[in-house]
C-alpha cells in the first residue's frame, strides 16, 4: 500500500480534534435538541388522548378541514365554535372538554364573511341547537377579517424562508389576552400568502401554526379551500402530510356523481394518526344549521323520507334510459306497454337500483310532468311507419330574476328537489327553505 497523506495520519486527526474540542468548548451556552425524559417509562402511564370533537378532532393539534365548495365548512366550524362555548353536544358527539366557566374561550376567526352573515348565521344556530345568549357566556369570540388588507400570516422571501407578519402577532396576542383554547381558522386561502404547491413553504406555515399549539397549548382547525375543479382541497399533498389529522365534509352522491339528496352530508375522517382512518358523521342540513336526521319531528323525517324515494326512482329511471340512449337506437324504448315498454325494460337492471316496474312507471310519469324527458316520433330504418320513443330533454340553465339593483349580480332560480336528482356542482333545497352558499368567497 503507499503512505498515507500527512492530513489523514493518526497524529494529525489527533491534533485537529484537540483543536476543534478546545474551540468548541471555549463558546459558552451551547444548545442541544430537546430531549425525551426515558426516566417517564418507569412511572404512571401517559395520559389518554383528549379530543374536542371524540375521534374527529384530537386536542393540541392543528386539524386540517377540507370540503368541496358550498358544502357547508363555514357552517359546519361556526355551530361547533357555539356548542364548545354553549357545552352543547354537537351532532351527538359530546363535546363538554372545558370547565363551565369563561375561561376556555372558543376563538372563530373569519376572512370570508362580514359580521351581517355571522350574526345570521349565529341566530340559526342558536335556535337549532337550543341555546341562549346566557349560555354562552363570554366563551364564544367571533371575529371577521373580510375586507381586512393583509391577512396572511406569514410571507415567504425569495429563498422561500418564512417571516412572520403583524396579523400573526395580532393572532397570538388575541389567543393570550382573550384565554383561546379552541381556534378556528377560516380560511388558508387568506391566511397562507406562499405558493400552495411548495411543500417547503406549506410545511413551514404549518409548523408556524403548530408553534401557537405549543406555546398557548391550543387547539386549531384550520379550513382548506377547494382547487378550481371542486376536489377537496387546493394545492400539494403537502397539506396532508404536515399535519397530524384530516377531516372531510362532503354532499353524498351515487356512483355516477348525482347528488340524491342535496342536504345530507358526512363528515369523513382523512388522515388520522391517533383514530381509525375513515370514521363517518351523517347529518343534514336543516333550516340554516346542521341537524342529525334522528333529532328531526317524525312528520319532517317522513316527508323527507317519501322525497327521497321520488329522487331516487327519477335518477335510476334516468340512469337506465342514459345506457339506452348510448347502446343505440335500436336499444330505444317507449311510454306505452308493449315489447319496449320502458319500466318493464328497465325493471331488473343494474342502474335500476332495485326498483320494479310499479316506482319506475311512477317515475317516468313524473319526469313526463317536469319535463325532464319528452315522447318522439322517429322512423325505423328499413320499416315502414314510426314509432314512440322516450327521450331525455337536457337542462337548461333557468331564466335570472330581473335585476334591479345594477350593481349587484344577478341571481338565479333554482329548480325543486323533491322531482329529480341535482347533478353534481349544484345547491341543493333543503326541507322548508332553499339552502343558502354555506361558505361564499373561494368556497362558493
Amino acid at each position: 500500500m503507499g503512505s498515507v497523506h500527512p492530513a489523514f495520519s493518526g497524529a494529525a486527526i489527533d491534533q485537529h480534534l484537540e483543536r476543534d474540542v478546545a474551540e468548541y468548548l471555549g463558546e459558552p451556552q451551547r444548545r442541544m435538541l430537546p430531549r425525551f425524559d426515558v426516566n417517564l417509562l418507569d412511572g404512571s402511564p401517559p395520559v389518554d388522548r383528549n379530543w374536542i370533537v371524540p375521534g374527529f378532532i384530537p386536542e393540541r393539534e392543528v386539524t386540517l378541514f377540507t370540503g368541496p365548495g358550498g358544502a357547508g365548512k363555514s357552517l359546519f366550524a361556526q355551530q361547533l365554535a357555539t356548542c364548545l362555548a354553549a357545552r352543547r353536544q354537537f351532532l351527538g358527539l359530546p363535546t363538554n372538554r372545558y370547565p363551565d366557566n369563561d375561561a376556555n374561550v372558543i376563538l372563530y376567526i373569519t376572512a370570508e364573511d362580514d359580521d351581517h352573515e355571522l350574526h345570521r348565521r349565529q341566530r340559526n344556530i342558536m335556535a337549532a341547537i337550543g341555546a341562549s345568549r346566557a349560555d354562552l357566556g363570554d366563551r364564544l369570540f367571533l371575529s371577521s377579517l373580510r375586507g381586512r388588507i393583509g391577512n396572511e400570516l406569514a410571507t415567504f422571501d425569495r429563498d422561500g424562508e418564512l417571516e412572520r407578519t403583524e396579523t400573526y402577532q395580532l393572532l397570538s396576542d388575541t389567543i393570550m389576552e382573550a384565554g383561546a383554547a379552541f381556534v378556528i381558522l377560516d380560511n388558508v386561502a387568506h391566511l397562507f400568502a406562499g405558493n400552495e404547491n411548495d411543500r417547503g413553504q406549506v410545511t413551514r406555515f404549518v409548523n408556524l401554526l403548530y408553534s401557537l399549539v405549543k406555546v398557548w397549548g391550543i387547539t386549531i382547525l384550520l379550513l382548506g379551500h377547494p382547487n378550481k375543479s371542486g376536489d377537496a382541497y387546493s394545492g400539494s399533498t403537502a397539506w396532508l402530510n404536515a399535519v397530524r389529522s384530516q377531516i372531510d365534509i362532503s354532499r353524498n352522491a351515487d356512483e355516477q356523481g348525482n347528488v340524491l339528496d342535496p342536504d345530507a352530508r358526512t363528515l369523513k375522517l382523512g388522515k388520522a394518526n391517533y383514530a381509525r382512518q375513515g370514521q363517518t358523521l351523517g347529518f343534514r342540513w336543516h333550516d340554516f344549521a346542521f341537524v342529525l336526521e334522528d333529532d328531526l319531528p317524525a312528520d319532517t323525517r317522513a316527508e323527507l323520507a317519501e322525497t327521497q324515494k321520488i329522487v331516487a326512482e327519477n335518477e335510476a329511471f334516468l340512469a337506465c334510459l342514459r345506457e339506452r340512449a348510448q347502446q343505440g337506437d335500436g336499444r330505444a324504448v317507449g311510454p306505452s306497454p308493449g315489447p319496449n315498454y320502458a319500466p318493464a325494460q328497465f325493471s331488473g337492471q343494474a342502474l335500476a337500483k332495485g326498483f320494479g316496474k310499479a316506482p319506475l312507471k311512477r317515475a317516468m310519469d313524473r319526469l313526463f310532468h317536469i319535463g325532464r324527458i319528452e315522447a318522439v316520433e322517429v322512423t325505423r330504418p328499413g320499416k315502414s311507419g314510426t314509432k314512440t320513443i322516450i327521450r331525455e330533454v337536457p337542462e337548461r340553465s333557468p331564466e335570472p330574476f330581473p335585476n334591479t339593483v345594477p350593481e349587484r349580480p344577478e341571481l338565479t332560480a333554482r329548480t325543486t328537489p323533491h322531482t329529480h336528482s341535482i347533478p353534481k356542482g349544484i345547491m341543493g333545497a333543503a326541507h322548508r327553505a332553499a339552502a343558502p352558499n354555506l361558505d361564499g368567497g373561494d368556497d362558493a
